[in-house]
């Protein structure tokens, strides 16, 4: 496995002019968190939508609104690029749906992948992006680490 997209996440400039609401924004950074290292496939979309629906966030969400919020946040990504697309999720987040997009973003990660030293740099760029505290941060991981064993 290269480098990946995970340098592309962090350092890329500028915002999408598309805007996202703040529950749109953790769908956004879990995408990344899905896609920084892979392709896009169509398994792993219907995984993250299957995912993403069951947060509390989105249980006023239809199937049909779901798919639309992974479209857009797809077409930023096709268009624009990973690492735009994090700058405007990251923008757009509210504080309430931080820990919320962290804690689904590091079940993505841990996925298909124990905690690779790879894995973790993500993770740890990711907490500092989202100005997550460390601790929580910390907790956050260890929590799903725990469970994946």
């Amino acid at each position: 496995m290269g480098k990946g997209k995970y340098e592309e996440v962090f350092s890329a400039e500028g915002q999408s002019e598309q805007t996202l609401s703040p529950e749109e924004a953790v769908v956004a950074i879990v995408f990344v968190a899905m896609f920084a290292n892979n392709d896009v496939n169509d398994e792993d979309l219907e995984y993250l939508s299957d995912m993403l629906s069951s947060l509390e966030i989105f249980d006023n969400y239809s199937t049909v609104e779901m798919q639309e919020v992974l479209d857009d946040i797809t077409s930023i990504y096709d268009e624009e690029g990973i690492g735009v697309l994090f700058n405007t999720a990251v923008a757009s987040i509210s504080d309430e749906l931080v820990e919320t997009a962290f804690e689904s973003a590091v079940e993505v990660v841990l996925v298909d992948d124990s905690l690779s030293e790879e894995s973790e740099n993500f993770l740890f760029a990711l907490q500092k992006a989202l100005a997550i505290p460390e601790e929580i941060a910390q907790e956050i991981i260890d929590d799903l680490v725990i469970v994946e064993d």
